[in-house]
Order: structure tokens, then sequence, then C-alpha cells
């Protein structure tokens, strides 16, 4: 019995059809979602000063040391956020172009959260690595 393999050439290098292999590179993978943040009476909620407005809190994986805004824009920095996972409130999806050419559906996308010194404003979506969609909308 014979098995006949077919080679490819692929930048100047031969490969077996066998053992070619495609991965998808990280980015391209589905993020995972904002948790809810929760007590021993379930979801946790929180009063968001901007909005004078309840909303339920969620957990999300973020950048480091990225700065938070007094708007859904790049303008004025009222802080900065040092952790690696965060707390937000909601999501503002009418903002300022925040750079998130890889989800269109999230360019305008601002999340409102309190600052590492205290301080109220949005982080830019672009910063948060889990899926921002189940925060509610500001």
């Amino acid at each position: 019995m014979h098995i006949f393999r077919k080679t490819v050439a692929v930048g100047g290098t031969m490969l077996s059809a066998a053992a070619l292999v495609i991965l998808p590179t990280t980015h391209a993978n589905a993020a995972s979602n904002c948790w809810p943040m929760s007590n021993s009476a379930g979801q946790e909620y929180m009063r968001a000063p901007y909005f004078q407005k309840v909303y339920p809190a969620f957990y999300c994986n973020n950048l480091a040391g990225e700065p938070i805004h007094e708007f859904p824009d790049r303008g004025n920095v009222v802080g900065y956020m040092n952790s690696t996972t965060s707390w937000f409130l909601c999501r503002d999806d009418y903002g300022d172009l925040n750079g998130e050419y890889n989800n269109p559906s999230h360019a305008k996308r601002w999340i409102y959260t309190e600052a590492d010194n205290g301080q109220w404003g949005f982080m830019n979506d672009k910063n948060i690595s889990s899926e921002t969609d189940p925060l509610t909308e500001c």
C-alpha cells in the first residue's frame, strides 16, 4: 500500500500537506466576557456619579497603567488604572473614535469606572481585553 502526500512550497520551504497546520492568531480569538461583580446577596450594584444612576458592576481584564478620561474622548486625563483586572459600571458607544480598528462595533466605545486615585471617568475600550458587551449602556 502506498500513501501519497502532496508537497507544497511555502516561502522556499517544502511542507508536507499532512504536516501543514494553520493556527489562528491570538487577536482573532473571541475575548471572554467581563463578569459580574458579586457579593453574598448576588450581583453588586453601584451609583455612577456622572450619570446619577445605579448600574450593575462588572470585572474586566484591562491593560495596566491606562488613563481614565473625564469624558468619553481623548481629552482631560483624571487618573490611571494600575491593575490588570478592574471593575467597570457601564459603556458609552457614542464617544470619540478610540482606535479600536479590529472591532468596528467598539470603535467609539468608552467604559465608565473609577480610577485608582478615586476620580471617575472613562477608559478606552481598546485597552480592555475582556468583551464589554455585557455592561449596561450608560
